[in-house]
């Protein structure tokens, strides 16, 4: 089924954390109405409070985690960039602004908070009745949004990193993953570089940022995979050299468990514009 966009708004009373390694060709929009919530992006976790709007970019790992404080309630939109329907890139480029910034977090309060509120409820009407122009009206009403924010953004004191200060470790350790996760990267080999036990190592850094080890890794390592595949013609076998992986045969294992297709699957609908 194709995906263009999509909007939902979730309550949750007990504790959650996201289940599935995340990251996507889609931009996505995530609003915490009420809570409490951990958010790993990229390379940290940020303590999300309510009111907190978050950017997620395309191709961003991201996940977000409990933060002990129950119940939480949130605003999730997805959408593909096409689905806007913009005249031109400057459009574009304006448009999806929020987006670019390494802060990947506005904090809304007072008038503003109120704004971004209605304009998302809006959406979620729009999306529930389905009445005539509707998907049209959600153009405008997102549109509306992302250029609000964006002049937002450009203003001092609006954006908060909101970084956990806890582990600094393991962020560092993070941080030389992200730099060299197509090399040959072992539990061994991490421990003994950053002088850390491997089972602490392990367990510190699931309960940090909510993914072990091999799954943080071999998140980076496919969706470098995915972008060999869109950019260039390189055969699957140099694909899977280049992203880290010691067999062509273990990269088509991980890459269907991670993305639920083939290489040659993924590389023929990105072809296709699917």
């Amino acid at each position: 089924m194709l995906f263009h966009y999509e909007i939902e708004r979730i309550r949750r009373d007990q504790p959650y954390t996201m289940l599935v390694n995340h990251f996507h060709d889609h931009y996505e929009i995530y609003y915490l109405l009420s809570g409490k919530r951990n958010y790993f992006i990229q390379d940290r976790v940020y303590a999300m409070q309510e009111g907190d709007l978050v950017f997620i970019n395309k191709h961003t790992l991201h996940k977000t985690l409990d933060a002990n404080d129950r119940p939480h309630e949130r605003i999730l939109i997805n959408f593909e960039e096409r689905w806007l329907a913009m005249k031109d890139d400057e459009t574009y480029s304006i448009a999806l602004s929020p987006f670019r910034p390494k802060h990947y977090i506005v904090s809304l309060s007072g008038a503003n908070r109120t704004l971004v509120e209605n304009l998302l409820f809006s959406l979620l009407r729009e999306n529930q009745q389905e009445q005539l122009g509707w998907e049209l009206n959600s153009k405008a009403l997102l549109t509306q949004l992302l250029i609000f924010c964006s002049r937002l953004m450009e203003q001092p004191g609006t954006l908060d990193e909101h970084p956990q200060a806890y582990n600094p470790k393991i962020f560092e350790i993070v941080s030389y993953i992200n730099e060299h996760f197509n090399e040959r990267l072992t539990l061994t080999l991490i421990s003994e570089k950053f002088h850390i036990s491997p089972s602490y190592f392990c367990r510190s850094f699931k309960d940090t940022i909510g993914f072990s080890f091999v799954e943080y890794l071999n998140n980076l390592r496919i969706r470098e995979a995915q972008r060999l595949l869109r950019e260039t013609k390189l055969k699957v076998i140099h694909i899977a050299e280049q992203a880290g992986f010691d067999s062509v045969a273990h990269f088509g294992r991980v890459f269907k468990q991670v993305t639920s297709q083939t290489p040659l699957e993924c590389r023929k609908m990105m072809h296709l514009g699917l």
